[in-house]
Parts: structure tokens; sequence; C-alpha cells
């Protein structure tokens, strides 16, 4: 068995997650039992889990695992299963209804989105409107945690309920140095007849990802996905198994210097601290696997593999391609996330100075992130609001890669990105910087896209402009993408995985 282990499974999710759904869609078609490893409390995990098509054989989440909840039958909870005294008056409303006695407002019941009266969790609040208490129902329809609360709104401590009502964890918070609240203990109730006791979260997930390994034959290999989560619990399993740490970022902090910079804080631990704790590490790239060789002086202490993080599916590379002539050949499209790093407000930048050359060019944007309200400010002061579209988080992008004449990427470092391979497989020419890793491996000049100077927005306009201004030429290029993202097909990516064996 193998298990990719991560922190959460959210509603809109980073490569990492995208990665691992891949990956788990890859072992399913090869018939080897995978798991996604997942150890946040969600009582909307299992509605997450169906957005992107993940099994419930597919998910080992620490809380379903404990709670023996990870196939339970769908029910309903609504407010009036609630039991609130016939006197007390509810204010319905379809996300937030209010509960009052008089003019004191007892609590809110919050619903699950896109539901009729789900209900998600109840805040309760006291005399004073201070919340004291929220209780957290799992989608699935039933009471699954109360959280208590002090005077200032933090967390003080949580209770855990198995469908039958009975406690089954229980976790408690306290203030770290820099009076940060966090978990400090943790207590397993009764389980195979005991109670466990453990210094935190990292220290019960390991615990949960030993009692997984015992329950699967022990020896299965474990990958830790989410470094700052994951590699602790991984590292100090106490049972035998096959142990790598996965990079899904570059390792060092310096974009632009993978060699001789600072290590990535991140890795700190599992790579500087501990790196024989591993039977291996992972990179996305050839690339990025020679220079953390020599970030370790040449002789690494444990074997640098390299994985493919992206998998072109067999369903997608047997897809018809799509002519230029059908998509909407002058939309640029962007995706991923909206943060400093991913330097979006210069993909708007390049995309004015587009337009102006071809006055039909429109440029989509997909993906979530802090600098979201900033680039909108920027689109609006640029007059770009008719052209420029925030297309927001997409579970699954396939309509708007076949719909696509390019996609552009100006992200200052990453590991392999995804959306780029993604792109190509589906005959998008891509237009991206040169930076460390992955895209020197894929986009070739004037075969299915192009590479910029990283940083230069005057050429980044150039190669745009010259990407979507000839119908032959974007088709030439379109073509070269579908044929280019042939390296990173089920078979292939396939093949480095047997490896590990």
């Amino acid at each position: 068995m193998y298990f990719f282990v991560n922190q959460y499974l959210m509603a809109m999710n980073s490569g990492v997650e995208h990665a691992e759904f891949k990956r788990l869609q890859l072992f399913k078609d090869h018939q080897v039992p995978a798991k996604m490893v997942t150890r946040q409390f969600d009582g909307l995990l299992h509605q997450n889990m169906r957005r992107f098509n993940i099994e419930d054989e597919q998910m080992a989440n620490l809380f379903d695992f404990f709670r023996e909840t990870t196939d339970y039958p769908v029910k309903v909870v609504k407010i009036e299963d609630l039991n609130w005294p016939g006197a007390y008056e509810i204010k319905p409303d379809p996300n937030v209804s209010e509960v009052r006695a008089g003019d004191r407002l007892i609590a809110k019941v919050h619903f699950v989105p896109s539901t009729v009266g789900h209900v998600h969790f109840v805040e309760v609040f006291d005399q004073f409107n201070n919340l004291v208490q929220r209780t957290d129902y799992d989608e699935r329809g039933f009471k699954a945690r109360d959280e208590f609360m002090s005077p200032t709104g933090e967390a003080i401590t949580d209770i855990f309920y198995r469908p039958d009502g009975r406690r089954f964890a229980e976790q408690y918070y306290a203030h770290d140095s820099n009076g940060n609240n966090y978990v400090s203990l943790c207590k397993l109730l009764n389980y195979q007849g005991q109670d466990y006791y453990f210094n935190g979260e990292d220290e019960w997930y390991r615990f949960f990802l030993d009692e997984l390994n015992r329950a699967n034959g022990k020896n299965n290999v474990f990958v830790a996905d989410r470094p700052l989560a994951a590699q602790w619990p991984v590292a100090n399993m106490q049972t035998p198994a096959k142990k790598y740490l996965w990079l899904p970022t570059p390792h060092a902090v310096d974009p632009k210097d993978q060699v001789y910079s600072n290590l990535n804080g991140a890795y700190v631990y599992g790579i500087h601290d501990n790196p024989t704790a591993w039977n291996g590490i992972i990179t996305s790239t050839d690339h990025q696997a020679q220079d953390l060789t020599r970030w370790l002086g040449g002789q690494p202490p444990v074997p640098i593999r390299t994985i493919a993080a992206t998998v072109v599916s067999a369903e997608q590379a047997q897809c018809a391609s799509i002519p230029v002539s059908e998509r909407q050949a002058h939309q640029i499209i962007y995706t991923g996330r909206l943060d400093k790093e991913r330097r979006v407000d210069q993909i708007v930048t390049a995309f004015a100075q587009v337009q102006r050359k071809i006055k039909d060019a429109t440029l989509v944007i997909y993906g979530y992130g802090g600098e979201l309200d900033q680039l909108k400010q920027q689109v609006k002061q640029s007059k770009l609001e008719a052209a420029v579209t925030f297309a927001g988080y997409q579970p699954d992008l396939t309509k708007a890669y076949d719909q696509a004449g390019a996609a552009v990427y100006t992200g200052e470092s990453d590991a392999q990105p995804l959306s780029i391979v993604e792109a190509l497989s589906h005959g998008v020419p891509v237009v991206a910087y040169d930076i460390n890793y992955g895209l020197s491996d894929v986009v070739k000049d004037g075969k299915n896209g192009y590479l910029v100077t990283d940083g230069a927005i005057n050429q980044l306009v150039t190669s745009l402009t010259r990407t979507i201004e000839n119908p032959q030429r974007q088709q030439r290029l379109s073509k070269g993408a579908y044929r280019s993202s042939e390296q990173y097909a089920d078979e292939q990516v396939w093949k480095e995985w047997q490896k590990l064996k």
C-alpha cells in the first residue's frame, strides 16, 4: 500500500493536493492500492472528496479512522432536529439562521454549502454575545465535535464524538512562547481498550500512521507530501515502513540559486537534521535532483529520485485534438495561486500591452489567493475590466484549457508547474518565464510556446503577441503542445513510481 501523507483536503487546494489527485488515479488505473492521508478535522471532508472524485477507499483521515466512519451512510441533520425549546424563536436564513430567546442571541446555525438546510455547525453565545462554543456536524449527518472558547475567542478544548454520541478523543490548547494558540495535548479514549495521551498533533499523527501501517501488514510506502505537516510524523514512525520525502517546492531560499543559498525552512528537519530517516528523497525534475545533490556536497546520504508530479491520463491523451479555429484563439489564461510569488501583476501589465496590438485579446485568471483584491484594483486602474475576467478557483479546468488560445506563467520558482503540463496536454501553447524548475523540460521555443527571460515583461509581451496573432503559427504551436506532453503520460510516470519498490 502507498500512503501519500498530507495535512488536509479543502474545497480549494494547491498543487500538492492536485498532484495527489492525479497520483491516486494513476495508482487506481494500475490496480495498486493507494491512499491520501490527512490529519485535519473537517466536517466537510467527504463533500470535498466528492468534489474531486476521491473515493472512500482512497482516503485515510485520522478522525475517520479512530471514529470508525471511513465509510458511513449519508443522513441529513436539519435545524428542527437540534431540539430547541419551543419558546425559542428561530429566524430562518438560507446560510445562517439565528436562534433567539426574546432579544438575546442564543445561537447561530450555519448550513452546509450547496445544500438546503443541512446543518454544518452551530455557534453558541453567552449573555454578553461572546462566542463560547461551536458544535460541528459531519455533513454525512452526525454530531462530530464540540469546541469550547475562551472570552477572547480562542479554542480551549475540543471534544470529538462517534455517530452514537460517545466521546473518542479530546484536544487541549495552550499558548506558545509567542502567544500563539496551539494544541498542546491530544487524548485518544478507549482505543482498543486503552487511553492514549499525545504531546500535540504531530505525535497523534505519527501514532495514526503506525496504526495504518499495522492495519496493512507493515512495510508499506509512506510519502511525506506536505513536509511541514508530514515529515516529522513519517520520519518518526515506529513500525517498519519505507519512507520518502517529497519536495513540492524548490529546496533553497533563493529561487535563482538552488546550490549555494540556504535551505528552505520547510525542509530543515527532513534534509538537514534527519536526512538518514528516509529511504529516499523525491524531486519532480532531474534538474532539481542535480542541484540538491550539489547542495548536499555531491554525496547525498540517501538516494534522490525523480518522479514527475503531474500525470497526463490515458483518457486525456486519447482525446481528439481541438483546432485553434474552434477555440477562443485570442484568449490567454493563467491558472494557479494568486500570491506575490506568482507575480500575476506582471501578467496584467504585459496583457495591457498585448491588447493594444490585438484588440479582441482577453485574459482569464483562474485561482485564489491574497493578491486577488490588489489584482482587481490593478485591472480597474488599467481600464481592462472588459477584457480581464477573474474566474476564481475551479476544481476541473478541462473546459478552460479546451477553449484557450494560450497560457501564461510568471511564478518566480516552482518544483514543476502542474498547470503548464495540463495546458500543454490540452493543446494550449505556453508562454512562461524561464525559472527553476520544470519549464525548460517541456516548453520549447517555437514548438509549443516560448520561454522568456525571468522578469522580462517586454519579452513576455512579444511572445504572447507572437503566440496568438497568427492563426497558422498558433495552430502549429498547439499541435506541438499536444505532442510535448507525452513525456508525462501515465505509463511513463508509472515506470518512475515502480523504482520505489
